[in-house]
């Protein structure tokens, strides 16, 4: 009867676990929150989060400087769309919050994410994910903290 009584618990707790997003703000301008579970390790270079599982490369969160040739980060962006689109890379736009504008590039199974933010147009945001989890990711874009 205790054996029984402890497995009945122990499946409760696993029903109620919680996958906790962990909300990275690489800069002041941006922040995105990646799933707890897709990820067993990270690590932070100086505009670079990496993201690992297993010891393998999962995904990454990026920002980029707007390089001095270009008058905006929406030129910069719009140079690196049309760098992107290929036969073999479509390119989307992403459904963003208010304030930001982007889009997507599918290559393979992952998707990677170009952003930037209207009211912070120095920088942007790159992220890159499995194409399943990038749709959750994408949608936790906020302001940074």
């Amino acid at each position: 009867m205790k054996l029984i009584s402890t497995a009945i618990f122990l499946l409760f707790l696993s029903g109620c676990s919680s996958v906790q997003p962990i909300s990275f703000s690489p800069s002041q301008d941006y922040s995105v929150s990646v799933g707890s579970s897709l990820f067993d390790a990270v690590r932070i270079d100086v505009n670079d989060t990496s993201f690992f599982r297993e010891g393998k490369a999962l995904g990454f969160i990026r920002i980029e400087p707007v390089p001095e040739g270009f008058g905006s980060a929406e030129a910069f962006l719009n140079e690196l769309k049309l760098s992107s689109e290929s036969a073999s890379t479509n390119t989307t736009p992403l459904n963003l919050p208010s304030g930001f504008t982007g889009f997507a590039a599918k290559n393979r199974n992952y998707v990677t994410g170009y952003l930037f933010s209207e009211t912070h147009s120095d920088s942007i945001l790159i992220f890159s994910f499995p194409e399943g989890d990038f749709d959750e990711i994408v949608k936790t874009v906020s302001a940074g903290i």
